[in-house]
């Protein structure tokens, strides 16, 4: 089960779900304010559960994979189990929260009052995808990402940026593989070591040629870390 970040859906997956669903069972779908949940406002809480409503659903051991404030869902979830359905947690360009949340949402917010949510979204591409990234992958982020409402986006912006994930990640207690970029500058490799000495046992792996969102910059690799960690429980020594 996959969760995507702000202002994306299970479009953010579509690289490696092919790949991924030859042997397991790939469960994405779109939180609400995106998508094909676009008429529904954002909450953490509803975000978190929605994914456990779906896994409560599926009814099937479950690896959770959370992408950036996709993260911050599936820890969540992670931590509350639901009929110990969690099996493991992946976790991609991950952090503690934000030190000044108020001052980012009121400077995005400003940023959107003079710009369209498709040239944010052309800027958002620009500074969040390497330059390994597909041309066509960056289009396509730019295309989701522009349909999106700029107040619902901003709600969801609010009811994430202002919570902190220290003591939901002291609760984690499921094998946690932790992902980074190497060249991820929002979420860089020094929080991933904050996040992983909070989570009980886990790991972190430094991805290369990745920034932020490396399901979209090195899809393949991404993938072969998933294998790797859900057949053995433990992080790739290559």
């Amino acid at each position: 089960m996959a969760h995507p970040s702000l202002g994306l859906g299970q479009f953010l997956f579509h690289r490696i779900r092919t790949q991924l669903s030859r042997h397991y069972t790939v469960v994405l779908w779109d939180p609400r304010g995106v998508g094909d949940n676009e008429e529904f406002y954002p909450t953490l809480d509803d975000w978190v559960g929605d994914a456990i409503d779906i896994l409560r659903q599926t009814n099937k051991p479950a690896h959770l994979l959370g992408v950036s404030l996709g993260s911050w869902v599936m820890s969540r979830v992670a931590t509350l189990n639901p009929d110990a359905l969690v099996r493991s947690l992946i976790l991609i360009g991950a952090s503690r929260g934000f030190d000044h949340a108020e001052e980012d949402i009121q400077s995005r917010r400003h940023q959107l009052e003079n710009m369209t949510m498709q040239e944010f979204a052309h800027n958002y591409a620009e500074t969040t995808l390497s330059t390994y990234a597909l041309s066509e992958v960056k289009e396509n982020l730019v295309l989701e990402m522009g349909q999106v409402d700029k107040e619902k986006y901003l709600q969801a912006m609010q009811a994430f940026y202002t919570a902190r994930n220290d003591e939901v990640f002291r609760q984690v207690n499921v094998p946690t593989l932790i992902m980074v970029g190497v060249e991820d500058a929002r979420t860089p490799a020094a929080e991933a070591d904050e996040v992983q000495h909070l989570i009980r046992g886990s790991e972190v792996k430094v991805l290369p040629r990745c920034q932020h969102l490396a399901v979209l910059d090195q899809p393949q690799r991404v993938i072969h870390e998933c294998e790797y960690f859900w057949t053995h429980g433990r992080m790739a020594d290559d």
